[in-house]
């Protein structure tokens, strides 16, 4: 039987095998397996594996998995369960981000690392009060060597966020040659072609050695109305919304009813508008000559929203390393990039709801009430698209070498700054309105605080009550609002600096083998900022919002790790190690997060060469983020129910349900404020694991391993319903299960003051919440790997290798007086609960060629009337080259072979039909590439 450790290599080497390693030396052909460093632990070591199981995807692996970016490579691994909305959700905070999302419990739970050094996160955090992302879209994919994904919590390594798993993208640093590629990407049906340029190259000069990479990436937007299957409100499930999309409308507010549609078919065509017959609303008759089949106006809006976005990047890299002497080497690592995007939110849009008073302050004059709504175009007011402007700069310097010729040591400085802009044109509300009705104060007022609801004076009115001297629904031309325009204008910093020392080596020599130790003391410090216009956070702005906040600190933390061999090969029980590892870390900041210690205890036992078997313990923190503690009061726009309302106009009594509710009584867009909160406390864990890895035969291995993460003290933001909750339950004395709540309670007070009302209807006009500790999550799961090659003379290289994960249950608990219950299966969870990819290679000589099979399981319908799943979903690249000569290769990737389109359902009755977040809706992608080395 072969021996394990070299087996092991030789899989590695070929492919993204079942037992990765990080190494930093790879071993001699002609010597005995050199000491290497595997990522989850500082000891450097002969063997392999260890106690926690780990993942690598090395360059080559990108590449013959037809994956375009890091990204792409690393939201295809199996562990990679969760969702992350960014480019293909415009209308968010992380509009232009790529990060993952381990085991679905958030992108701000996994700490990624580069050559296993802290990197600035992007400084927009990816909400109002959320965390901050490390976005992967600044890591050139031509700088990679690989990467490795430690999975589970790995704290007492590495500190906090290493909750879910640590991924640590190691930079190539051994180039001797130089390249110039060049690819070309397109789509099958149109939008989203791209141009990359990329060229590296590397040598050395006497004692000090260089590998430098430039890239440039070039890509072109992907409009809604680029793929067949939602360019038209046809392609939806339900018939009743086939309609062209209200862009222009007019109507009168409670005469009687809420909402009644006045007819302006006559207007619709006049602003190359379709007119729109509306059956299901009630028309209102200004004169006894309108019609009774009242019209809006229509129009395909599609075209305006952007499922990935159009984006320019520039990067570069450069590697450094110096030897002083045969114990002695500098070295230094530096990434920067420049990028900049566009997203097209969608199409923008004003609106006003006003009474109509013969005279401005008496309340007895009013003659109606009425509301109009108008979308705009991009001829008429440019105002759809979203601008980003990005830089990043990463580095990491330091010397390593040997002391008293046993003990590796290494002194480093790293860190790097992120900035970031973003901006979008929009109204100035008041200015807007002003210039829509007049004076304000004289012609026009805002009595009721906090609602935009306005009253208007007559004179300033047609006969019809539309607006005298701004034709709102006319034609239009930018000009007109050159005086009511705000550019909305975001802008960011972060930084990350870190003072490390680590030494490592063999404490003792015991009769099973040396112990050995690794200690590390780290200085960090960190901050960020991220400041939009004063007018925006503070509402000013119309239909759009704003996030301020900053903040630093300063981190201390010391380490040390123990691997203790208990038992070596000729005990005849076999070989059996264990790991000890703890490290403390201190926060100096303003917040209540004073330090956290952390603990990992691990055991491997080969009762023979070619099987291991391995269980790990570790504990888990992470500090809540610093946009958290440190958010200024900000808004953004959410709705959630009306469960007051709702109770109040159904007569509702205690241990009546109020599911219903949401139907009939949603509180449309509201503005949401929110704010940090510096009393926060840090979120704690654990996680465990037992498994085993075997080489069944020379070319067969496999692991198996299943797990348990566990999570207290989680950070949440209040949701809207729940807080519209509580609020219905404080005010009416009971709920839709307790018949007697206590409206005096401070649960009550605190949330009757975060839910303002007000206008005409008493409807509510904002809210308030802040993030706290409460929330319990937990999930068990199992991932399975297996890998083979086998090498034929005549057919040449057969590679094959299968990774398969699996969650068992996910309780979770997000209120104090919930009930604990498995959220699995439930139709808001995003996580796939099964998800599974296989890699068939194969090459012979000049020739080669590979299938990458990539499955998500079935997956809950969200917004289904009965529990339903949405079944499997499966798709395949393709990835074919040839090499020329030695110097020129050809290669052609085909990226969803089979045109795969998202799953689409009868709940789906928005665009784009189907739930993109979860299902890539580009469809196939194909990208030609040719290489030249010299």
């Amino acid at each position: 039987m072969l021996n394990f450790r070299k087996s092991a290599v030789a899989l590695c080497v070929s492919m993204s095998c079942a037992v990765p390693v990080y190494a930093e030396q790879q071993a001699s052909e002609n010597q005995d397996m050199d000491v290497v460093e595997v990522t989850g632990s500082r000891i450097k070591r002969a063997d392999l594996e260890g106690a926690s199981p780990l993942v690598t995807i090395t360059a080559e692996d990108i590449q013959m998995q037809g994956h375009a970016n890091v990204f792409d490579a690393l939201s295809a691994i199996s562990s990679n369960s969760g969702i992350f909305i960014g480019e293909a959700n415009s209308n968010n905070f992380n509009a232009n981000a790529q990060a993952l999302n381990l085991r679905g419990f958030g992108s701000s739970y996994s700490l990624v690392l580069i050559n296993g050094r802290r990197i600035p996160v992007l400084p927009k955090p990816s909400g109002t009060v959320s965390g901050n992302v490390t976005n992967l879209a600044t890591i050139p994919s031509d700088a990679v060597k690989r990467i490795e994904i430690l999975s589970g919590g790995a704290s007492a390594i590495y500190g906090s966020d290493a909750v879910t798993g640590v991924v640590n993208v190691i930079l190539k640093d051994d180039v001797d040659e130089s390249t110039l590629t060049y690819r070309r990407g397109d789509t099958k049906d149109g939008g989203g072609a791209s141009n990359k340029l990329s060229f590296t190259t590397g040598g050395s000069f006497g004692d000090t050695n260089f590998t430098l990479g430039l890239e440039l990436d070039q890509r072109k937007p992907i409009h809604g109305d680029d793929r067949d299957w939602f360019d038209e409100p046809t392609d939806g499930p339900d018939e009743t919304r086939h309609g062209l999309t209200q862009v222009m409308s007019y109507w009168a507010r409670y005469q009687p009813d809420p909402y009644m549609l006045i007819d302006i078919e006559d207007k619709c065509a006049a602003v190359g508008y379709e007119a729109v017959y509306n059956a299901n609303r009630t028309p209102f008759k200004q004169n006894d000559s309108d019609t009774d089949t009242p019209h809006y106006c229509g129009d395909n809006t599609y075209n305006t929203y952007t499922v990935r976005n159009d984006r320019d990047r520039s990067s570069m890299f450069l590697h450094l390393d110096h030897d002083l002497n045969a114990d002695t080497a500098l070295y230094a690592d530096i990434i920067a990039m420049k990028s900049e995007g566009e997203a097209g939110i969608y199409r923008y849009s004003f609106k006003a709801d006003y009474d109509v008073r013969g005279e401005l302050t008496d309340g007895d004059s009013w003659l109606g009430s009425r509301h109009f709504y108008r979308t705009f175009r991009s001829h008429e007011v440019p105002t759809s698209n979203q601008v980003f402007d990005e830089t990043s700069l990463t580095f990491i310097t330091g010397i390593r070498g040997v002391i008293a010729g046993e003990y590796d040591y290494s002194v480093s400085f790293s860190g790097g700054q992120y900035d970031y802009e973003d901006s979008v044109v929009r109204f100035d509300d008041q200015k807007m309105l002003a210039k829509i009705f007049g004076e304000k104060g004289k012609d026009w007022d805002q009595p009721w605080e906090g609602s935009r609801w306005v009253t208007v004076n007559a004179s300033q009115l047609n006969s019809d009550y539309t607006p005298k001297n701004f034709d709102i629904l006319g034609e239009l031309t930018p000009d007109m609002f050159n005086d009511v325009t705000h550019t909305s204008v975001g802008k960011g910093d972060s930084s990350m600096y870190n003072l490390a020392f680590e030494l490592s080596g063999t404490l003792m020599e015991l009769d099973s083998g040396p112990l050995q130790f690794a200690t590390v003391a780290e200085i960090i410090q960190e901050s960020y900022e991220f400041i939009t216009d004063q007018p925006t956070v503070d509402g000013d702005i119309y239909g759009w919002s704003g996030i301020r906040g900053k903040g630093e600190r300063d981190h201390y933390a010391i380490g040390f790790e123990l691997a203790i061999p208990l038992l070596d090969e000729s005990s005849g029980a076999g070989k059996l190690d264990a790991t000890l590892a703890a490290r403390y870390d201190h926060y100096d900041d303003k917040s209540d997060v004073n330090g956290a210690a952390t603990y990992q205890f691990g055991l491997t036992w080969r009762p023979m060469e070619e099987l291991m078997l391995r269980t790990n313990y570790a504990t888990s923190f992470r500090a809540p983020d610093m946009h958290v503690m440190n958010a200024e009061r900000s808004s953004s726009f959410a709705s959630g129910t009306d469960f007051y309302e709702c109770a109040t106009k159904e007569g509702l009594t205690a241990g009546q349900g109020w599911k219903f509710c949401s139907e009939d009584y949603g509180s449309g867009s509201v503005r949401r404020y929110t704010e940090g909160d510096l009393s926060l406390k840090e979120e704690t864990g654990y996680s465990a694991s037992i498994g085993m890895v075997a080489d069944i035969t020379d070319n067969w291995s496999m692991t198996l391993d299943f797990y348990k993460l566990h999570l207290e003290n989680q950070i949440g933001v209040m949701t809207m319903d729940g807080l519209f909750r509580y609020e219905a339950e404080c005010l009416l004395g009971f709920g839709q299960f307790d018949s007697n709540i206590d409206k005096n309670s401070p649960k009550c007070q605190d949330a009757l003051s975060r839910v303002q009302r007000g206008g005409p209807k008493n409807g509510v006009t904002s809210v308030s919440t802040i993030p706290y500790n409460i929330g319990f999550r937990q999930q068990t799961g199992v991932d399975f790997s297996t890998s083979y090659k086998i090498d034929t003379h005549e057919f040449g290289t057969f590679k094959a290798k299968l990774d398969y994960s699996h969650i068992f249950e996910s309780p979770f608990r997000f209120l104090p007086e919930d009930e604990v219950e498995d959220i699995r299966d439930l139709p808001w969870n995003n996580t796939f609960r099964t998800k599974t990819n296989l890699t068939l290679g194969w090459h012979k000589e000049a020739v080669s060629a590979s299938l990458f099979i990539n499955r998500l399981g079935t997956s809950p319908v969200e917004d289904a009337e009965q529990p339903e799943r949405y079944p499997a979903w499966t798709t395949v690249n393709l990835k074919a080259g040839y090499d020329v000569t030695e110097d020129i290769s050809l290669s052609l990737s085909v990226v969803n072979l089979f045109d795969k389109k998202p799953h689409q359902h009868e709940s789906e009755k928005w665009w784009p039909f189907a739930d993109i977040n979860k299902y890539n809706p580009v469809g196939m992608e194909y990208f030609l590439q040719a290489k030249v080395r010299f």
